[in-house]
């Protein structure tokens, strides 16, 4: 499917769709392209709530309304369209956003303290999007000019990192690229007292990265700071994306289940965002795929 260039926004009124509407009209008057802020609703809510004489049209138009003159306020000059559509937000906003280049939504989620909020449509619009998921969270302005991106041996990853260095080279910011690696919890206690890790295997991680950039050609001569961790990876990528620009992972992993949902890491990051996080869903056309044996699951 082409890409037509357009920024799509999933706006229901709340603080991190406004957020959201925000970051992304802010993002389109440096870039360009156009911006769409689109409300999906199911229309029987209105009369079931409210009763049959309440106006949800009227009142999610008002809305929309509101979020054009912001945006026109904020960013004047870009092209905006505001609309609302029928159906659950997955489903509509994902049909919405076909064609487009990227697709944007606030949470209210943030760091491991607060991950266990509920809401599952970032992960949903993640795991089933044709384009780059951004999800924002309510963080403050970065602190680093940094963009962190997480490396493993999949194809996914080598998507990841042209994202990574495209959205640094916006910014010149400094891409870090994170690999980490963990032992089962039951082997933990024989590394931390004493037992080593064969050297073999450690040269094996630390060369994850440079491999990686070896295979993306616009990553071969951008400012990268290999990061190799033994941490939980979803652990170390939020660590690490604490006050970064954004943080930049692939969609699926190398799992038994890697075709048909959002990778563990991903999810996992998803669910405690320290800073804006974007998702890519494609796999890197010019990797040769890894074998079967591989099965890390950024």
């Amino acid at each position: 499917m082409a890409i037509d260039g357009r920024t799509v926004v999933g706006f229901d009124g709340s603080p991190s769709a406004w957020r959201a509407l925000d970051w992304a009209a802010e993002r389109v008057a440096g870039r360009g392209g156009a911006l769409e802020v689109v409300h999906a609703i199911d229309t029987r809510l209105g009369g079931a709530v409210f009763g049959p004489r309440f106006d949800l049209e009227t009142t999610v138009e008002a809305g929309l309304a509101q979020a054009r003159n912001h945006v026109r306020a904020l960013a004047p000059g870009i092209a905006v369209e505001v609309r609302w559509v029928e159906g659950p937000p997955a489903s509509a906003l994902l049909g919405e956003a076909a064609g487009a280049a990227l697709l944007v939504v606030g949470t209210d989620k943030g760091p491991l303290q607060s991950g266990a909020r509920t809401g599952t449509l970032p992960l949903k619009l993640a795991a089933k999007a044709d384009c780059i998921v951004a999800v924002i969270p309510a963080s403050p302005r970065p602190e680093r000019n940094v963009v962190v991106v997480g490396v493993d041996r999949s194809a996914f990853a080598r998507s990841a990192l042209a994202l990574a260095v495209t959205e640094a080279s916006w910014s010149g910011a400094q891409v870090e690229a994170v690999h980490a690696w963990d032992v089962p919890e039951a082997l933990h206690s024989a590394l931390e007292s004493g037992e080593h890790a064969d050297p073999a295997f450690l040269k094996r991680e630390e060369a994850v990265i440079p491999e990686a950039v070896a295979d993306v050609p616009i990553a071969r001569t951008a400012p990268i700071l290999p990061v190799v961790v033994r941490r939980n990876p979803a652990e170390a990528l939020i660590e690490q994306g604490s006050g970064a620009v954004a943080i930049v992972v692939g969609t699926r992993g190398r799992g038994r289940f890697a075709a048909s949902m959002l990778g563990s890491v991903s999810h996992d990051v998803l669910l405690n965002l320290p800073c804006p996080v974007l998702v890519t869903p494609k796999e890197y056309a010019f990797v040769v795929p890894s074998g079967p044996d591989d099965r890390d699951e950024w």
